[in-house]
């Protein structure tokens, strides 16, 4: 069974990792992805205005058609809101990637999430049906690399998480261990796991 102490993760440069009641959960830190923070925000701003925009249109604009006005005022108002919206959706799809198994249930999510920890893309995996999962080294950063998962009957595997090559693999491990420990009811890998990543952490902060 898991512990029944306090929640306890490691802070690493490119991943978190923290248990969890039922499991643990891993993401990708906020601060390497500024650029796509403020693109977030941005694009929720524009779609933010384009349907105040379309508000404004049933008081500038005439109610019925104007010399040479091919589009009728409420479906513009009804378009500027479909495209604000769309923006708004897109803005908040999620940049980040998170990882987070229920041990108990056994499942691992993989999720999308956006800068304010908000789940917007999500697939829940059987344990059962993972074949495997490990670390692909980045073509363009050796010291980088994909957390990956292979499913049952799919050839292309899942991308769960990106970071540093070491810090992934530590995430890796635990959460074998978390897996292995709750098939056979100790947790005592998953604890000393737990303590190497965290020490791990401590010497790279």
């Amino acid at each position: 069974m898991l512990s029944k102490s306090s929640p306890f993760g490691a802070n690493f440069g490119s991943v978190t990792l923290q248990q969890t009641g039922m499991g643990l959960i891993a993401r990708e830190r906020l601060e390497r992805f500024k650029m796509e923070a403020f693109s977030e925000l941005a694009l929720r701003l524009l779609g933010g205005l384009l349907v105040a925009t379309s508000t404004l249109l049933w008081v500038v604009l005439p109610m019925g058609l104007a010399d040479g006005q091919e589009v009728p005022h409420a479906m513009l108002a009804a378009i500027f809101t479909a495209v604000g919206l769309g923006v708004y959706a897109y803005g908040s799809r999620g940049f980040r990637r998170q990882m987070s198994l229920d041990a108990k249930n056994r499942v691992l999510s993989l999720t999308k999430i956006n800068v304010n920890d908000q789940t917007r893309v999500a697939r829940r995996i059987d344990i059962d049906e993972i074949d495997s999962v490990f670390l692909r080294r980045s073509a363009k950063h050796t010291s980088f690399a994909s957390l990956l998962v292979r499913v049952s009957g799919k050839s292309t595997p899942l991308v769960a998480l990106t970071g540093k090559k070491s810090e992934l693999e530590q995430v890796h491990r635990v959460l074998c261990d978390l897996v292995q420990s709750e098939e056979n009811g100790l947790d005592l890998n998953y604890r000393r796991a737990m303590r190497q990543a965290r020490s791990l952490a401590a010497v790279r902060v």
